[in-house]
């Protein structure tokens, strides 16, 4: 250990002065909470946008293949050059439409999003085998149709496992649209942890979305999942040179662009308020060394008159003040880590529906990374660095007489 960082060592760890040990326990708790709210605000953005985006994926798939003028006819031969692309997992054929649906308590009808997917899905998707339900299957013991109801939209039409709602559809007959109705068997109640498939969404065998919307082998959309490893730029390209470009196609980045860059903007917006803690405390750095410049005049003067250069009292108060900053942003990322953990582990974070709808997501998941971790540690001890440039100049510049006169 070199001769500036011992002595450096020594004023920090055995001061003789009460009031700047205070100051100095006040610096080092101030660039505490500074950095552990950087961590939690940082992890907070991280977990929203990653599980965001699992949950997105999870219920749909990283590509869309769909027809602009209507549905695909020609759903088998699409789907096997869909399947055939080199990088594609998955491929499947779906139904979206808007639908009202009314029940005994429910009679003026609520608008819905209706979606008839393949139960065979469940089997390699986590979040579809909540929808579908431990019977892998929306039959009932009766062979009734069933449907997939969202806990929240269940609450609205006052539903459960068992009850029957009736589900009504515009349908394309020659020109003009006209309703179509059936009546479903509630097999499942999911929560996904997703609002938008909780409160808004209803899930039907595929088969049965074609009977009832009158497009028996057909499909509006292609669900595309990558296989593992697989570029997701690559695999579009290569869907759209294989279908020579009949079909539209586009991914998930494209259908949530606007969404996610706002969350990145937000993210970095907020780490730069949150910053101005860190570099608001540094000022209590500041003052602690001042304080303990003045504090040390007779050592500083001691020194000086032994022979040693003002370097080497420069450097002693750069080590001080770097030696705080580490301290406190240490410990700082220790706690704002294990809050996280803690937060996360025991969902602290939860909203009811009313904000669930804003958010999209019950809940929040705060997700600290090591790459964020590494940059708030450097900013704080960066920081903390800058803030001792000053007082150990003024040190190094302090003269032995000035410095012994009054001792």
């Amino acid at each position: 250990m070199s001769l500036a960082r011992t002595i450096a060592w020594r004023y920090l760890r055995r001061p003789t002065d009460a009031l700047v040990s205070a100051v100095g326990a006040v610096s080092v708790f101030g660039l505490i909470i500074g950095v552990m709210a950087l961590v939690i605000s940082m992890a907070l953005m991280t977990g929203y946008r990653g599980d965001l985006q699992q949950k997105l994926l999870g219920g749909n798939a990283e590509i869309f293949v769909y027809s602009i003028n209507g549905p695909i006819s020609d759903k088998s031969g699409l789907l096997g050059i869909v399947r055939a692309t080199p990088g594609v997992g998955e491929a499947a054929p779906v139904l979206f439409q808007h639908a009202l649906v009314t029940t005994e308590r429910n009679t003026t009808g609520s608008e819905v999003m209706l979606k008839g997917i393949e139960p065979s899905r469940a089997r390699t998707t986590p979040m579809l085998a909540k929808i579908v339900g431990a019977r892998g299957a929306f039959d009932t013991p009766e062979r009734e149709r069933g449907v997939a109801v969202g806990k929240y939209l269940a609450t609205k039409l006052g539903v459960q496992p068992g009850a029957s709602i009736s589900i009504t559809v515009p349908t394309d007959n020659g020109g003009s649209f006209m309703p179509r109705s059936a009546s479903f068997v509630v097999t499942n109640v999911f929560d996904t942890g997703f609002y938008e498939f909780d409160a808004r969404w209803l899930f039907i065998d595929l088969a049965e979305a074609e009977q009832l919307l009158d497009e028996r082998g057909s499909a509006n959309l292609l669900e595309v999942k990558l296989a593992p490893g697989a570029s997701l730029d690559d695999v579009t390209r290569a869907i759209q040179q294989r279908t020579k470009h009949r079909y539209a196609v586009s991914d998930w980045r494209d259908m949530n662009r606007q969404l996610f860059s706002m969350l990145k903007i937000q993210q970095l917006v907020l780490f730069i308020v949150i910053g101005l803690i860190v570099f608001v405390s540094t000022f209590n750095i500041v003052s602690t060394l001042i304080m303990t410049v003045h504090e040390k005049r007779k050592e500083i003067g001691i020194l000086s008159s032994m022979g040693a250069e003002s370097w080497l009292v420069r450097r002693i108060f750069l080590w001080y003040g770097t030696m705080v900053g580490v301290a406190g942003t240490a410990a700082g990322v220790i706690l704002g880590v294990s809050i996280c953990w803690i937060i996360t582990r025991f969902h602290l974070v939860s909203f009811p529906p009313e904000i669930a709808e804003v958010y999209f997501v019950s809940s929040i998941p705060f997700v600290t990374r090591p790459l964020e971790l590494s940059a708030i540690s450097a900013f704080s001890i960066a920081v903390s660095f800058v803030a001792t440039v000053i007082p150990s100049m003024r040190a190094a510049r302090m003269l032995a007489v000035e410095a012994l006169r009054h001792e």
